[in-house]
């Protein structure tokens, strides 16, 4: 029988959970200020140190003597109320800790304490890359875990949710809870029996399509108060809809990489769907790709670069409307419709491109998350903008699908209860982190002090002349034997980085969607002597890159990054890859003014002003150092994460005009 369903805190947005405006939004991010301030990391920080110190108090105690312990810690843990889960649940972690480095070989440093405190107070904790963050999560959810509620810890893809989940299995053993991972290969029965474990390690992806397939299961009776009337009218006996969802419902979760499943990955809803055969359909997808390769750019359409959009002109509408006409009648040869699906077969010949957006695999169009470089199976772009790529690809069209049911992100985990996460970079974000989760950032301290050196930047005219910079100085650092790292934005970037590393006989390791399989293992190579790693973005974020024999007296791990990102927080996750628990290393940045963030941000004109500036102080290698470039570049960042930010606001918007206009229980999209 299916573990006893948890009913969700809430199933539609009452008018308190409605994001603030006017002046109840100056007041709403003063009390995240407050709630955020820095003297609360202090406090913390003391408290953690305080434990620490009491955990070392039990080394001399025998394995018989911590379970008792242990076992009575739990029962004040499930008896305490919320207002005393606090005190508690400090009384308790220098046993689980102790436990840690008897099960585990891994005493947690004060800061992890300090982490595990901070996740238990459901805040966003920023912790430094390589501090230990996946025992961190441990120590906390062990604890959590004890209370008995459906808990949740979300990673980045099934190969850190599988391999997290066994290396922190002996600490829950010991804390007599069960674990287990929920990955995209299990079937519902699997499904069913992992979602009963203690602790549940899982992706975003998989943990909203299970919870918005088992709504459908439940249709009707997806309200919790029609359930509570269903078991009146039935008596003890469970509906049998309810039997057949897999989860046991929702209330504590922790994220992990938190900026990135929080943040950037809100934007995009995830969507059930079912797919609909329709020939017609492929048909005059290929129509209309066929269509908009005649057209030509300033006479039948217009480019928006900055929004990546595109719109038709008359002579535009008017050569569809002539191709509709000799087409003859049909249900899909009428022209307003034609032009939809022009606008997005432009669309993809523009803004989508091969091992940018997508790469091809096996004949089948692969979406690439492009803040993360990894492949995204399973998912599809919506209104025809999916068999648009597939046409211009020349691979064979997927049918359309129909949508089941939808749920952003962002609204998914407003509905926990209790949502605390975790991520290398979480400051820039602060303020969004509290309007959207109502989530208070704190700043952990690392373990030891930071020996990383930032390198003065270098920014140059064209990318050849980029590239060629970031060539001589890998070649220059490997014959000292140094690690390097370089990150792209594009696995297009990372191939053609290859290529010239290729021809200069350096050998190389390359990490990008074609090769993720191999991620773990490259990056476990990545840290040794004159080992050159090149990575799509952040590809291999969520494992530690250790530095091998001889490298840190080298001068440590060396991170290239060969442009800015439109978020600078991707560019800061990735210079976190140096200089991991006090290890020297050094990062510099490379950009130019054909990089996308200054085509799309940059206006013409002050391109072609920093272009004359930039040509008027080049030094011999073509590049400037710091100055009026890095500036405007800079400037430009700031303006694409403004318009990340108000991509983001207009999901929350439609969600909340979505739940209003919807009658309660009336479908699953007012989720």
């Amino acid at each position: 029988m299916a573990a006893p369903l948890i009913e969700v805190r809430r199933t539609e947005l009452p008018a308190r959970d409605k994001l603030p405006e006017g002046l109840d939004a100056w007041v709403h991010r003063a009390h995240g200020w407050w709630h955020g301030r820095r003297s609360r990391a202090g406090d913390l920080l003391l408290e953690a140190r305080r434990l620490h110190a009491e955990a070392d108090l039990l080394r001399e105690i025998t394995d018989a003597e911590l379970r008792e312990r242990v076992l009575a810690a739990r029962r004040a843990l499930r008896r305490a109320g919320e207002s005393e889960l606090a005190p508690v649940f400090g009384e308790a972690l220098p046993l689980v800790a102790e436990l840690a480095h008897r099960k585990l070989k891994l005493r947690p440093y004060p800061v992890q304490l300090m982490g595990a405190l901070g996740l238990a107070q459901a805040r966003l904790v920023e912790m430094a890359t390589g501090e230990g963050k996946t025992l961190t999560i441990g120590l906390a959810a062990a604890l959590m875990a004890w209370r008995g509620r459906p808990l949740h810890v979300v990673t980045a893809n099934d190969y850190l949710a599988g391999r997290d989940a066994e290396t922190m299995k002996p600490l829950y053993a010991a804390c007599g809870v069960t674990v287990a991972a929920v990955t995209s290969t299990l079937g519902p029965a699997e499904r069913r029996a992992a979602y009963a474990a203690g602790v549940v390690y899982t992706t975003s992806k998989e943990l909203v399509a299970d919870f918005l397939r088992d709504r459908i299961v439940l249709g009707t009776l997806a309200d919790p108060g029609r359930r509570t009337v269903a078991r009146l009218i039935r008596g003890a006996g469970v509906p049998a809809a309810e039997a057949n969802v897999v989860q046991r419902g929702l209330h504590t979760a922790i994220v992990d990489e938190a900026d990135n499943q929080l943040i950037d990955e809100a934007v995009t809803p995830l969507i059930i769907s079912r797919r609909q055969e329709d020939p017609a359909m492929v048909a005059v997808c290929r129509s209309a790709d066929a269509i908009a390769s005649g057209l030509l750019p300033g006479e039948h359409y217009e480019l928006d670069t900055l929004h990546k959009e595109t719109r038709l002109t008359d002579a535009g509408r008017e050569r569809i409307a002539a191709w509709c006409a000799q087409a003859g009648p049909g249900r899909f040869h009428q022209p307003a419709w034609i032009a939809v699906l022009v606008v997005q077969a432009l669309q993809a010949r523009h803004f989508f491109l091969r091992d940018k957006q997508y790469v091809v695999v096996a004949g089948k169009v692969v979406i690439v998350d492009e803040s993360t470089g990894r492949l995204m199976p399973g998912r599809s772009w919506r209104l025809g903008l999916h068999q648009a790529v597939e046409a211009k690809e020349g691979v064979e069209i997927t049918p359309p699908n129909e949508s089941l049911a939808r749920l952003s992100f962002q609204r998914f985990f407003r509905l926990f209860r209790h949502l605390s996460g975790i991520t290398g970079t979480a400051a820039e974000a602060a303020p969004e982190f509290w309007r959207v989760y109502e989530r208070p950032i704190v700043a952990v301290p690392p373990n030891r002090p930071n020996r990383r050196k930032a390198w003065p930047a270098r920014y140059f005219a064209t990318a050849d002349e980029k590239w060629a910079a970031v060539v001589s100085e890998i070649e220059r650092l490997h014959a000292e034997g140094r690690a390097v790292l370089v990150g792209t934005r594009s696995v297009a970037a990372s191939e053609h980085l290859g290529g010239l590393l290729g021809k200069k006989l350096l050998s190389f390791a390359l990490l990008n969607a074609h090769r993720h399989a191999e991620e773990a293992a490259i990056i476990n190579l990545a840290g040794d002597p004159r080992s050159i790693t090149v990575a799509t973005n952040m590809a291999g974020r969520g494992t530690d890159i250790r530095l091998g024999t001889g490298v840190a007296a080298a001068g440590g791990l060396h991170v290239i990054l060969t442009e800015m990102h439109d978020s600078a927080r991707i560019d800061r996750q990735l210079q976190g890859r140096a200089g991991r628990q006090g290890d020297p290393g050094s990062t510099r940045l490379f950009a130019s003014l054909e990089d996308d963030l200054a085509q799309r941000f940059l206006s013409r004109p002050v391109r072609a002003g920093l272009l004359r500036w930039l040509r008027a102080r080049a030094e011999p290698d073509g590049g400037v150092g710091e100055g009026v470039v890095g500036w405007w570049l800079r400037r430009a960042q700031r303006a694409a994460q403004a318009h990340s930010y108000r991509q983001r606001r207009l999901v929350m918007t439609q969600d909340q005009q979505m739940a209003e206009a919807l009658i309660p229980g009336q479908g699953i999209d007012q989720i």
